[in-house]
């Protein structure tokens, strides 16, 4: 809280500065704060490392060894699945909601394809 200044306080200021005596000078702090820490990690740099030598024997062991082979094996063909097709799927869509309808019960057109995709696809996977 701020003390409140007297007239007489007031007064006495005032007549100093009058005078001519000297203004009390401001003083500024500079504040200085430490450097934010970066967001991203840097890795520190890594000392190449220089390649440990084989003593002769493992050398030798390792010259009389035959080489393994890089190439991989063949991997087994698998047979392509049937496409599904938009035609296929509308068709049985066709079906679907013609049952639905004589049967009396309610949906969509939306509903019966997307039922009728999910036929196919469990009879193309029954079928592998």
């Amino acid at each position: 809280m701020s003390k409140k200044k007297t007239v007489k306080e007031h007064k006495d200021k005032k007549a100093a500065e009058k005078k001519g005596a000297e203004k009390p000078k401001k003083t500024t702090v500079k504040v200085v704060l430490p450097p934010l820490p970066s967001l991203v990690a840097v890795p520190a740099p890594v000392a190449p490392v220089a390649p440990a030598e084989k003593s002769a024997k493992k050398q030798a062991a390792a010259e009389k060894l035959p080489k393994k082979s890089t190439k991989r094996a063949a991997a087994p063909k698998k047979e392509a699945a049937p496409a599904i097709t938009t035609d296929d799927i509308g068709l049985r869509a066709y079906y679907i909601a013609e049952r639905r309808q004589k049967m009396g019960w309610p949906g969509n057109s939306a509903d019966d394809w997307i039922e009728a995709e999910c036929q196919l696809v469990a009879e193309a996977k029954k079928k592998k």
